[in-house]
């Protein structure tokens, strides 16, 4: 499911027809500081975002129901998760509480 594996990517708007971002989709993204996440979006997979150590926000769009383990692994600079409401949230793992704190 890896989409990119790019250094020099600082910016990403993904396209309004995906409703999934994949497992390891924009790992190791480390110059990424901007992610537009379109509404269709309801998923986003096991690492999906790890070790895209520039990115400090990321908005979660209203009809993701489940964010995956590790999604934001070492996203150092990463210091704020806004959900949209009305959220449809319903399973957010422990894993990545820890990992925005970490």
């Amino acid at each position: 499911n890896l989409v990119f594996r790019c250094s020099s990517l600082t910016h990403i708007k993904i396209p309004s027809s995906t409703t999934s971002i994949g497992n390891h989709a924009f790992e190791r993204c480390s110059s990424l500081t901007q992610i537009t996440i379109p509404l269709s979006v309801t998923s986003m997979r096991d690492y999906a975002f790890s070790e895209c150590s520039t990115l400090t926000h990321i908005a979660i769009p209203s009809l993701v129901t489940s964010i995956g383990d590790s999604a934001f692994l070492s996203c150092k600079k990463l210091t704020q998760i806004t959900f949209k409401i009305p959220s449809h949230i319903t399973s957010i793992t422990t894993k990545l509480l820890k990992i925005v704190h970490h």
